[in-house]
């Protein structure tokens, strides 16, 4: 993987650079513990060199590890695991960062029930207790989650809905509603819709996604997530940019899309995200980009971003993207910001 970022801390005196070569390599086990139970393990090893506009680093070796469970088959439809986990299952707004803990399901064809409790891995120290209940009514998928927190000596409750809709072949949406109570903040509300219309029937399988997110001042996400999701195509992205990358905290999104899929090897998606707060503040967003804000303005900025994928076979793919954010008129340094990245992926 190579990537290059430019100018995304605004108070610097110059445009600050940050270049990235990394090396990853992935190992996975799965192994047959008898009488319904399995084991899994997934670690990463990676070699990475970084530069910036002011400093050469040395280069580093690290180990993650991403997954390592246990999991145990109480009945045909019930599941407790222990260990490090992900849970994919569950709706990627909220919950879908690596934790430690421990997990029940009851699954079936219609509908799934899931208690866990877990605390967060990596820079978040949060501990947390969850509880989820979601239903497949034909092409509807809906469903209900309450998060209890305690992240950064401030206790959390949450509780959030979701529906995703395939209302024909052409037409899908994905609606998020969440409300959360703080000892620290009081609280907040948010809100994420995102609808897909595909076109036609060309070859190039044309596709237009339009999305719509909003969160409160008091409204802080969970720390487990990582807003990333697929937009039909072969490759994640950012649900509000790559460059800005921002949490829904006095935060207003506005995103639009247009995706080519010319088959199940290729996509290309070319967006555009515009940022407001909802209230002016001296404060900036939780985001990646910083710098002083001039109380002058609710405009946050734009983010206009290339992304594609090229799947040449089961054991091979690559992908790339190339994202420029223009600060709006509520920041003082209002010069813009990049983000490359290439990735090639093989697996053996």
């Amino acid at each position: 993987m190579a990537q290059s970022e430019d100018n995304l801390r605004r108070d610097e005196a110059g445009r600050d650079r940050r270049e990235e070569m990394a090396l990853y390599l992935g190992v996975v086990g799965r192994l047959d513990l008898g009488r319904g139970a399995i084991g899994f393990a997934h670690g990463q090893l990676k070699w990475a060199h970084k530069q910036s506009h002011s400093t050469r680093y040395d280069p580093t070796l690290q180990w993650t590890t991403k997954e390592a469970f246990v999991s145990f088959q109480l009945s045909a439809e019930q599941r407790v695991t222990v260990g490090r986990m992900r849970f994919s299952d569950l709706h990627r707004w909220v919950v879908d960062a690596s934790v430690d803990g421990v997990h029940f399901a009851h699954r079936t064809p219609d509908k799934i029930t899931e208690l866990a409790a877990f605390a967060a891995t990596g820079e978040d120290d949060g501990r947390y207790l969850m509880a989820h209940h979601g239903r497949v009514k034909g092409k509807l998928r809906y469903g209900a989650m309450a998060l209890l927190e305690d992240v950064d000596q401030d206790r959390r409750l949450r509780v959030s809905g979701y529906a995703v809709g395939q209302m024909s072949k052409r037409f899908s949406y994905e609606l998020n509603v969440a409300a959360m109570l703080s000892d620290r903040n009081g609280g907040g509300l948010a809100m994420d819709l995102r609808t897909t219309q595909k076109f036609g029937n060309s070859r190039l399988n044309p596709q237009l996604m339009l999305g719509f997110a909003a969160g409160t001042a008091g409204f802080r996400q969970s720390g487990v997530h990582s807003n990333k999701t697929y937009n039909g195509g072969q490759t994640q992205v950012h649900r509000y940019g790559y460059v800005f990358q921002p949490d829904l905290s006095n935060l207003a999104v506005g995103s639009v899309a247009v995706g080519l899929r010319p088959s199940k090897k290729f996509s290309l998606d070319l967006g555009v995200h515009v940022y407001g707060q909802l209230r002016k503040s001296v404060t900036g967003p939780i985001a990646r980009v910083s710098g002083a804000m001039t109380v002058d303005s609710r405009f946050v900025g734009t983010e206009v971003r290339l992304v594609g994928a090229w799947r040449p076979s089961k054991r091979s793919n690559g992908d790339f993207g190339v994202w420029r954010g223009k600060p709006g008129r509520a920041f003082v340094d209002r010069s813009d910001g990049t983000r490359i990245s290439i990735r090639l992926t093989t697996t053996f």
